[in-house]
């Protein structure tokens, strides 16, 4: 998984107004990690952007009817117009556009041949019910289980990168951003960034009202809540079902399947609904905190800074009270001030991702305030965000968190032992953001860290941040 360490933003590194690309619409992508959206192409006639909902749609439909084309006229695996068809779908990544789960030696990279024949067998199968459609493809992710969201938003990305390419070129010339052409591109002039292996990496911006938190076509419970607005398709979809009260997630999404194609005017349906249904990531909400991560890195630090001296000459022992100074920042903002705001969404607390990126640009900030020469490695793949400070080779604390709703006894029991045995150190930080609902998990992971201690073993901390709804911080002085 991708691990990051100074996340430098388009804008910073541009010197570009951060508001100039919020005024058009456009993503402030990170240059060296990906944020964690997608690109859904179910979103592209919805866009405010008239290249996007115009231009690109029409672009990406033409794509995707030839390539149904190519299937519809294929009699069999690998003949010519199969060929064909694989030409039109290609899974490699395309031009850096920040978005997905990668980091910054991402691009070049292409997914497995079985991924791209799993998509054309069952697009040939919805064909076959007599559905042309050429959004579709859009779907896959639901109909194939290797078909992940970062797949769906790489291929919408090439089907429509000539408009991205001539979105972002338009908005580096009115904004003095420096351009330059791909030696594969004598078109369009985008702007560049040094990787810092000598390897030049062009950039493509993108509409923050096409880009998803994870597409639609992923999520089997979306669906599921989209489809049950049309009557017909329910019913349908709830007589696979069959009877009893609770179904669990599978159960549906095998059901929905079964449903949408089972014939060319079910699958019509469902693809409306979908589509229908579908909203954009929203900067209000940030339920994955990226927004609030972008404020917090671009903000001005000096109120991170402390009193208190740091000595990193003294090997782990240093190390560990930079990580609890950070720590105790984090919570100070969260229960003091006004930062338990950033993890709440229309009265429910956000993602535990959330949580984790804005501790992570709260730790980054706060050692460049103190000029501490150290900064928190995050982990920013698919999976869940571990933290690790590490100064040489030897000193080494990670930092594990977790929401109160979430597994915290197999978090701080097992979960963290376990990134702590791969990074080699004895040394870990659990710590649990409490909405409210941290019941008796307290006491269960504080019985595990004593008797750990009891029997002469390493034990992590155990850190818990109040982060339930406040009064202002004015009202509170």
């Amino acid at each position: 998984m991708a691990k990051v360490k100074n996340p430098i933003l388009f804008s910073k590194h541009f010197g570009v107004n951060p508001k100039a690309l919020e005024a058009e619409g456009l993503i402030d992508p990170f240059l060296n990690v990906d944020t964690q959206l997608f690109i859904d192409p179910v979103l592209l006639e919805k866009s405010s952007n008239e290249l996007m909902r115009v231009n690109a749609l029409s672009d990406f439909r033409e794509h995707f009817s030839n390539f149904i084309r190519l299937l519809a006229i294929s009699k069999g695996e690998g003949d010519a117009a199969w060929r064909g068809a694989q030409n039109l779908l290609d899974l490699s990544e395309p031009p850096d556009n920040g978005l997905g789960y990668g980091g910054s030696r991402r691009g070049g990279a292409s997914r497995p041949d079985e991924i791209r024949e799993a998509i054309m067998r069952t697009s040939k199968e919805i064909i076959t019910l007599g559905s042309d459609d050429p959004e579709m493809i859009a779907l896959m992710g639901f109909f194939e289980e290797n078909v992940g969201p970062d797949t769906i938003s790489d291929f919408t990305t090439r089907a429509i990168v000539t408009q991205l390419k001539k979105l972002t070129e338009s908005f580096c010339v009115r904004n003095g951003v420096p351009i330059s052409q791909d030696e594969d591109d004598d078109e369009y002039g985008l702007p560049r960034f040094d990787l810092g292996d000598g390897k030049m990496k062009s950039v493509i911006l993108v509409p923050s009202d096409i880009v998803r938190e994870l597409p639609i076509a992923n999520d089997a419970s979306e669906i599921y809540a989209a489809i049950s607005a049309n009557d017909k398709i329910r019913n349908r979809v709830n007589a696979f079902l069959g009877a009893g009260a609770r179904h669990t997630i599978t159960e549906k999404k095998s059901a929905m399947r079964q449903a949408a194609l089972e014939s060319a005017d079910y699958f019509a349906l469902f693809l409306k609904a979908i589509k229908e249904f579908a909203k954009p990531y929203s900067p209000a909400d940030d339920v994955l905190g990226y927004y609030k991560l972008k404020e917090l890195l671009t903000a001005d630090n000096t109120s991170l800074k402390t009193e208190k001296k740091f000595d990193l000459s003294t090997g782990i022992d240093g190390l560990i009270s930079v990580v609890k100074a950070s720590l105790e920042m984090f919570k100070h903002h969260v229960e003091k001030g006004n930062l338990w705001e950033a993890l709440w969404a229309e009265g429910s607390p956000k993602r535990e991702r959330a949580a984790q990126l804005l501790y992570f640009a709260i730790a980054d900030s706060f050692c460049k305030a103190n000029n501490i020469d150290i900064s928190p490695e995050a982990n920013m793949g698919g999976g869940p965000i571990d933290f690790k400070f590490s100064k040489g080779y030897e000193a080494r604390v990670l930092v594990e968190m977790k929401r109160s709703s979430g597994t915290v006894k197999h978090g701080y029991e097992k979960q963290l032992e376990f990134y702590k045995d791969a990074a080699r150190t004895f040394h870990g930080v659990f710590v649990v953001i409490d909405f409210g609902d941290l019941g008796k998990k307290l006491a269960a992971i504080e019985k595990i860290r004593t008797a750990r201690l009891a029997d002469g073993a390493s034990a992590s901390d155990i850190v818990v941040i109040d982060a339930t709804p406040k009064e202002s911080a004015s009202k509170r002085e």
